[in-house]
Formats: C-alpha cells, sequence, structure tokens
C-alpha cells in the first residue's frame, strides 16, 4: 500500500483476535485523481461469511439507497448485493467473489471505487496473495 502522500488520510481499525477485521483507507482532496479506495486484510470471518464490511469514509461517496455493486477482477465481474444504512456492507455475492478468486484469510484486497450512480458502484478489486 503506498500512502507516501501526504495529502492522504488513513483510517484503519484492527484488533488481535483471528476474526478480528483490518481496514485501511486512503483519499485525498481531489477525489478525480485519487479515486476513494480501501484495503482489507482477509480474517477468517470475511472469507468464511457472507459479509464484508464497507469502511464509513467510503460510505460517504455512495448513494445512501445503493444495493448494487459490480467488483471487476481480472477482467471479470461480480454482482453483490450491498446493505443499506450506517453499517454498509458487501452480501449476497460476496461469498462466491471469495471462492472463485481462491481468497484466503491473510491476503490483502484493494478496492477502488471507480464509478457510482444512484443505482450501482463499480469497484475496481486488486488480490494480493498472504506472505
Amino acid at each position: 500500500m503506498d500512502v507516501s502522500s501526504s495529502t492522504k488520510r488513513a483510517l484503519s481499525y484492527s484488533s488481535t483476535s483471528s476474526n478480528a477485521l483490518s481496514y485501511s483507507s486512503t483519499s485525498c482532496d481531489n477525489e478525480e485523481e485519487n479515486p476513494p479506495t480501501f484495503e482489507v486484510v482477509m480474517t477468517d470471518s470475511c472469507v468464511d461469511d457472507n459479509v464484508l464490511y464497507i469502511p464509513r469514509k467510503i460510505c460517504k461517496h455512495l448513494p445512501p439507497i445503493l444495493e448494487h455493486a459490480f467488483l471487476h477482477h481480472c477482467g471479470k465481474e461480480w454482482y453483490v448485493n450491498m446493505s443499506v444504512g450506517d453499517q454498509r456492507r458487501f452480501k449476497v455475492g460476496w461469498r462466491l467473489f471469495v471462492l472463485e478468486n481462491f481468497i484466503r484469510r491473510g491476503f490483502v484486497v484493494k478496492f477502488t471505487l471507480v464509478d457510482v450512480s444512484p443505482l450501482r458502484a463499480i469497484f475496481n478489486v486488486q488480490v494480493k496473495g498472504g506472505g
């Protein structure tokens, strides 16, 4: 993760529990040059459950009633249902994305919000294998 720019802000959450989430989010004052991104270090709950929580810093870029997202990775597209409200998350479709991309605990998954409309959001996704 490149966070060398002083204009980027970081949002992070981590814990010592093996099921705890670890998030990192970067954004810039000029969102057109640097679209909103967040990274998640995959935990057991991220890969085994059918949900992935989205950091609040990213949610501010999403319409409040948005329920549909598309994840683009390696030239393919996955549909993911999203929850609405205060705790936004990927729901139905997230587990299929994990399975089809062989994502495991310890992998780092980076999401970049590349397009958003009142009906859907599109994220480019990069997956880095665990070390």
